[in-house]
């Protein structure tokens, strides 16, 4: 038995699901809170990298960044409730540029998209979205909670049902052949890059 068959095999199940369960109660505290969550990407979002940004009430990014989820590659499905949270931002077949066609996409298509609140240099990033945060530890922490309460009343339940499916849906997903085959794949053509460099180094 190699490495991947042992992350497929029963206990290797059992430890994903377990995880899976994990992510998703993960998931339930940020939907349910009355904290203002602000995400800064100063690099690529690859993944749940790019898919948990939409849970965050502001989403700052320098202007190289760029974001991709190659869930459909490696046979698996949405997280982070992107299933619902990317067509709500930036339109469905947008949304599925990202989540089924595997396309790469800038962070200024995603700031036109509505996805990504604004950016900012890379030499100010870090003191500027500092900047934010201190601003808005400032302001009436209880009308806070309250107006972002009010905005989350119409989306909270939907979020959370995003979130049960796509846990049930990452289970599933991974007790098929097809994340199997794509991570032997993956590992694969690591090897024969590190043979290839090997040979190009005698």
């Amino acid at each position: 038995m190699d490495l991947v068959d042992s992350v497929f095999d029963d206990n290797g199940q059992a430890l994903m699901d377990e995880s899976f369960d994990i992510l998703g109660k993960y998931h339930e505290l940020i939907i349910n809170t009355n904290k203002i969550l602000i995400a800064a990407v100063n690099g690529p979002g690859v993944g749940y990298g790019a898919s948990s940004i939409a849970l965050f009430d502001l989403v700052y990014a320098v202007p190289d960044a760029y974001f991709f989820t190659p869930f459909v590659k490696w046979g698996l499905c949405a997280e982070a409730c992107s299933s619902v949270t990317f067509a709500r931002s930036m339109g469905r077949q947008k949304a599925a540029a990202l989540l089924l066609a595997d396309e790469r996409v800038s962070a200024h298509e995603l700031e036109r998209a509505g996805l990504i609140t604004k950016i900012i240099p890379s030499e100010n990033f870090l003191p500027d979205v500092l900047k934010v945060a201190h601003r808005i530890a400032r302001l009436p922490p209880r009308s806070l909670a309250f107006n972002k309460e009010l905005m989350m009343r119409p989306l909270k339940q939907e979020l959370l049902d995003a979130n049960e499916a796509e846990v049930a849906g990452l289970k599933m997903r991974f007790r098929d052949s097809e994340p199997k085959d794509a991570i032997r794949a993956f590992v694969l053509s690591q090897e024969q890059k590190k043979q290839r460099a090997g040979k190009a180094r005698i």
